[in-house]
């Protein structure tokens, strides 16, 4: 009886195992959905389809993304949320259809330059990380909407930042931030900003009197705030204090 057991067992396992590899090899598939599977490295079948243009992997033990994520050159969202994951590949940057990439609650302490090559991001999501900075290239991200750094280690923001002329939210709770450039007051279709505890800031710069469609602005109690946001406050800009 005990060996009959130990043979269905093992049938499960074998047909479960079946399964998750006949979905990664489903050409017709765009969207590839392996998260909570255990899974410590990135299964070689992900790579067989080309045309996959999601990709969830959140959930997982992966400390690493390969080099040859690069081959899934149609991918426009990619979701690397709750695993082990030190560092991503110099190759990111040749995903040029990338819309999205999400790596919450991971162990990321930079970025590669080459992010500044995914000329369609629109969305970064890298809350509950490690960063100590974000390179220069992100400056280069024309599209870029949403950026979320939420619990890292920032001390400081490249001034390059504000050449994202698109972006409308940026979120910066719990860093290690003692100033914000000027040059963010270039960011004249910015809608939300949070900053409450995001370090030692001491006041926001005269330069974000441009900024002329903020609508939420979440800062410490302490900030000094240029005289011109409270005058905005009572049309449009609403202020938090924490």
């Amino acid at each position: 009886m005990f060996r009959v057991y130990c043979l269905l067992f093992f049938l499960l396992l074998l047909c479960g195992s079946c399964g998750v590899r006949e979905a990664l090899i489903d050409r017709q598939a765009t969207t590839v959905n392996l998260s909570r599977q255990g899974l410590k490295e990135i299964p070689e079948e992900v790579f067989f389809n080309t045309d996959v243009k999601v990709l969830k992997l959140y959930g997982n033990q992966l400390d690493s993304i390969p080099e040859r994520i690069s081959e899934l050159v149609h991918l426009e969202k990619l979701y690397l949320g709750r695993n082990n994951i030190k560092s991503l590949p110099n190759s990111l940057g040749k995903l040029k259809n990338l819309k999205l990439i999400s790596a919450q609650y991971n162990e990321l302490t930079n970025l590669p330059s080459s992010i500044g090559e995914l000329e369609n991001l629109e969305q970064i999501i890298l809350n509950q990380n490690l960063l100590d900075s974000i390179p220069k290239s992100i400056g280069n991200l024309k599209k870029l909407v949403v950026l979320q750094l939420k619990f890292n280690h920032l001390k400081e923001l490249p001034t390059e930042l504000g050449a994202c002329t698109n972006l409308q939210f940026i979120h910066l709770t719990q860093n290690y931030l003692e100033a914000l450039p000027e040059e963010l007051g270039a960011l004249r279709k910015l809608r939300e900003l949070y900053v409450a505890n995001a370090g030692m800031l001491l006041r926001l710069p005269d330069s974000f009197c441009g900024m002329r469609y903020l609508e939420v602005l979440e800062i410490d109690a302490t900030t000094v705030v240029p005289t011109c946001l409270f005058v905005q406050q009572t049309t449009r800009l609403q202020i938090n204090m924490r």
